[in-house]
């Protein structure tokens, strides 16, 4: 079972649902409660950025939202916040970076995962577990890998070995050099008689008269009679009334509510009712020259330092950076979005514009503002030698 762990400290993290926010000391209680009100709607980090967005992004705190549940480590970052993300191939460290919106990144294979404030260190010691809750901290840790087990069991313990008295100590006993001990004699029997038989027939009488019983007699003779004619009506199961008064939970039955409880990590509710989810296919990718890949299941600005402007909570997008050391790439370059089954580029009026490059044919570049179809096997060029092409969903 997963459980996270927080380091004490003056943040909100929100932790629930394989979601974990880390918010500024400055957010708004009720931004907090809706964040984590957010949670149960499995919509990624979309349904927690509108929360975030409801006083606008003039008013957006640093934050850290990190989404584990799909599998791999998708988070949005603001601030100084940072997430640490240890795998097979070792340790690196995430930032938000100089944006004036927020960086989102995402990792594959990580075995564990950190968010924390810039420059907390992490105390085991002072560590605490959280499965779902709201608690003030400065860092979140969160295993996703089981630690590998210790390898060889303990060596069994060795019998403590038994120093045998030697032959010398008891060379010089024998029966006759034991003291004599005297008898001890027999305690008396308290009981000098036992009774035999039973109470005597006046006494039966007496007490079957007190409870307004029949003799006993009477009672075997009726007996006898009833079994020589058979006149015995049918035994009946005699219901033995219990003292639970339909309240109070047995120790029996916690067992059986625990396993009814659903995990931290995502786990189906139980309910009567099954409900088929409907499919989808997958939304398409991109695959770019930095090596990342992007789901396009949302408008995508592309950039140096992509910003947000004049947009609704509903249509946030995904902000992705990317790396331009001669500023080839403009600050928000060039915006990718699905189509029904098309992927659509525009240049968002970038200084040098945005070239594609289809097989076999020359390069195109495109207007400024216009929406234009990338086929599969173009390449999309926005300087700077970062490219990159479109992964349909299978």
């Amino acid at each position: 079972m997963i459980v996270p762990e927080y380091m004490p400290g003056n943040w909100h993290a929100v932790v629930a649902g394989g979601v974990v926010a880390l918010l500024a000391p400055s957010t708004s209680s009720d931004v907090v409660r809706a964040v984590w009100a957010a949670v149960p709607a499995q919509g990624g980090l979309a349904d927690q950025l509108e929360a975030l967005l409801t006083g606008g992004i003039a008013r957006l705190q640093p934050f850290a939202l990190v989404d584990l549940s799909g599998g791999r480590v998708h988070a949005a970052l603001r601030g100084g916040v940072e997430i640490e993300v240890r795998g097979a191939d070792g340790a690196r460290v995430l930032g938000a970076g100089e944006v004036t919106t927020w960086s989102e990144r995402v990792a594959d294979g990580a075995d564990e995962v950190t968010i924390r404030v810039v420059g907390t260190p992490w105390t085991p010691d002072l560590a605490l577990p959280v499965v779902s809750g709201v608690v003030r901290a400065s860092g979140v840790r969160v295993p996703l890998a089981a630690r590998d087990a210790v390898s060889g069991g303990v060596a069994a313990a060795e019998p403590a070995a038994v120093d045998d008295a030697p032959d010398d100590a008891l060379a010089g006993l024998n029966a006759d050099s034991l003291p004599t001990l005297d008898p001890v004699p027999a305690e008396p029997d308290l009981i000098d008689r036992v009774p035999t038989g039973g109470p005597s027939e006046s006494l039966r009488r007496e007490l079957d008269a007190a409870w307004n019983l029949p003799s006993g007699a009477g009672v075997v003779a009726e007996a006898e009679a009833a079994l020589e004619t058979g006149s015995l009506g049918p035994v009946e199961d005699t219901v033995i009334p219990d003292d639970h008064d339909g309240m109070t939970i047995l120790s029996s039955d916690l067992q059986t509510i625990r396993h009814q409880l659903p995990s931290w990590a995502g786990d189906e509710v139980p309910g009567p009712f099954r409900v088929t989810a409907p499919q989808f296919a997958p939304p398409a990718k991109l695959v770019l020259s930095t090596g990342q890949v992007v789901s396009v299941d949302r408008s995508v600005l592309l950039g140096r330092a992509p910003q947000v402007s004049r947009v609704t909570n509903r249509d946030l997008p995904r902000l992705v950076t990317l790396p331009s050391p001669q500023q080839d790439i403009s600050r928000t370059h060039a915006e990718v979005r699905a189509d029904g089954d098309d992927v659509l580029v525009t240049d968002l009026h970038s200084t040098n514009g945005t070239v594609v490059t289809r097989p076999g044919e020359g390069a195109r570049q495109l207007a400024p503002g216009q929406a234009t179809v990338i086929a599969r096997g173009e390449v999309v060029d926005l300087g700077d030698g970062v490219t990159f092409t479109v992964e349909r969903g299978a």
